[in-house]
């Protein structure tokens, strides 16, 4: 009978312990700092949201597998994206091949029959709507591989910008690539007596994807406050981004948006809501020269007389927080809503109602980019790159 009391204790104890670890996991620190709760605290509130938009591109636009625990996570995470294994032929004596090995996946270097390189891979880049883009580390060096694989087209092609003659694996993903395919990465300091030394990180430091506080800011704040107040609904120490002013939306978007037209002598990573691109250190933007379906999103929709008249930004199409729609019809609808389908000049009446299900492919259709195209295997062929222009206009050669 004196047992039960003691028994009871230790019952108590312990579900006081549980939620305690419960609540350290959910507020861990965050390596950007203490005024950042880390995306976990996010999903306690806000947890439709959140698995919403573990589906969202932003979200899956870069993984890094170091994070999680052993070969086998590695494993169950490359076989969930149904990689093949294969082989990408330069030439009859130089071929990289693709294989899976202790359950990770290999680029592997072959001359003349002979393997002289086998790099694991260790980042992957892209949410594979429409590639994968691979990376390793080199010591503390993060690496970009010889080979992408196209999820449309199923196959494995020469990464863009690298030699169509030979297997390549020299060339450093730096700072400026991870500001627009991560939310964080932790740079190793550099010696002041190595200016040439190139950039190196901290493994184990990269918060993978864009994840909540990229867009909306720090919120250890805002957590505190609600965890406090929890009867207070009203989002405080928070910006929403439909809040701000349309020129800061479109600027928060077009932070990774724009390509490489937006250059800036400091970190990305710093740029919160409410921010304007010209409060980067030596910001430069778009001056001329022909814009690049791939990556100038935001210049292009600069252009468009919907954008011009104040009717349309990014947030107009697109739901942050969503899956891409696999129908063009959704998007069309979104046009409807200022435009009268059997008004067309082109399409009257009851052709007008092809609007209603794609107005897109005449209005924003699919170009080839200039910037970037793909190697095919075992030729000098290119695959072209396909991107929506994000230029909405009257485009004449589509014209009926």
């Amino acid at each position: 009978m004196r047992r039960r009391p003691l028994v009871l204790i230790l019952f108590i104890l312990s579900a006081v312990l549980i939620v305690i670890v419960q609540c350290t996991q959910i507020q861990s620190k965050d390596v950007r700092g203490e005024a950042y709760a880390g995306s976990a605290t996010c999903v306690k509130c806000h947890q439709d949201i959140s698995s919403n938009y573990a589906h969202n591109a932003h979200f899956k636009t870069s993984k890094d597998l170091m994070a999680d625990s052993g070969t086998t996570a590695h494993g169950r995470y490359l076989d969930s994206l149904n990689l093949p294994g294969d082989e990408f032929v330069f030439n009859p004596g130089t071929r990289v091949g693709i294989e899976k090995r202790n359950g990770s996946l290999y680029q592997v270097a072959y001359v003349n029959g002979k393997e002289v390189k086998a790099e694991r891979t260790d980042i992957i880049f892209g949410s594979g709507h429409r590639a994968y883009t691979f990376g390793f580390w080199y010591g503390n060096q993060m690496m970009q591989m010889p080979l992408n694989y196209l999820t449309k087209e199923h196959q494995w092609v020469n990464s863009p910008g690298f030699p169509d003659d030979q297997i390549y694996f020299g060339r450093p993903v730096i700072s400026r690539c991870l500001e627009c395919h991560s939310s964080y990465i932790e740079k190793q300091p550099q010696p002041a007596d190595q200016l040439n030394v190139e950039e190196q990180f901290v493994k184990g430091s990269m918060i993978s994807g864009i994840d909540c506080e990229r867009c909306h800011g720090p919120a250890a704040d805002h957590v505190s406050f609600h965890l406090d107040n929890p009867e207070e609904k009203r989002p405080s120490h928070m910006i929403k981004y439909k809040d701000l002013p349309l020129s800061r939306r479109v600027d928060m978007c077009g932070l990774c948006h724009s390509g490489t037209q937006v250059q800036a002598n400091g970190s990305k990573f710093g740029f919160e809501p409410g921010d304007t691109l010209l409060s980067i250190p030596q910001y430069n933007t778009y001056n001329g020269g022909k814009l690049d379906v791939h990556g100038n999103q935001m210049q292009l929709l600069k252009e468009s007389p919907c954008f011009i008249i104040g009717k349309a930004d990014c947030i107009s199409c697109h739901d942050i927080h969503e899956k891409q729609p696999a129908s063009l019809a959704i998007y069309a609808n979104k046009c409807m809503s200022c435009h009268q389908a059997d008004s067309h000049p082109k399409l009257p009446g009851k052709e007008g109602a092809l609007l209603k299900q794609n107005c897109i492919d005449c209005h924003m259709p699919q170009q080839n980019s200039t910037a970037i195209g793909f190697q095919k295997s075992n030729s000098k062929e290119k695959i072209p790159y396909q991107v929506r222009t994000h230029r909405i206009a009257v485009y004449k050669d589509l014209v009926r």
